[in-house]
């Protein structure tokens, strides 16, 4: 019995790792390219929007999705923060207040990324506007 188990472990660790190695890929669905965690001026400005949130929206709406429950505890689900120049501005409301011509540059942080760069407690990561 003991060795039927070890057996289905062993049988069984290859599948977890290569699944593991998948689960941390970025890619759009159907082309096999990278998508960019960057929007830049011009991208913006082709959308003919308004606001920051309606051009996201149409551009990487992937950027604005919730990411569900952070906690078993807590039952509201977690969006993306947002934030300018390294200053926090509050969630993604915001992002309806700003203007397409007020950035050059719109970036996104993921829950890891934004944690190393902002400190913990961005569960669906970072929406980073720069203007200069």
């Amino acid at each position: 019995m003991i060795a039927s188990t070890r057996s289905l472990i062993l049988a069984a660790l290859p599948c977890t790792c290569m699944l593991a190695g998948c689960a941390g890929a970025t890619t759009q669905s159907g082309s096999g390219t990278a998508r960019s965690t960057t929007l830049t001026h011009d991208e913006l400005a082709k959308t003919n929007s308004n606001n920051l949130y309606d051009a996201i929206k149409k551009l990487r709406p992937e950027w604005l999705t919730s990411r569900g429950p952070t906690s078993v505890t807590d039952a509201t689900p977690s969006t993306v923060d947002v934030y300018m120049n390294g200053s926090e501005l509050g969630g993604i409301d915001y992002l309806r207040e700003v203007s397409t011509l007020d950035v050059s540059t719109v970036r996104y942080w993921d829950p890891g990324q934004a944690s190393a760069r902002f400190g913990m407690g961005h569960p669906s990561g970072v929406i980073e506007l720069i203007r200069e």
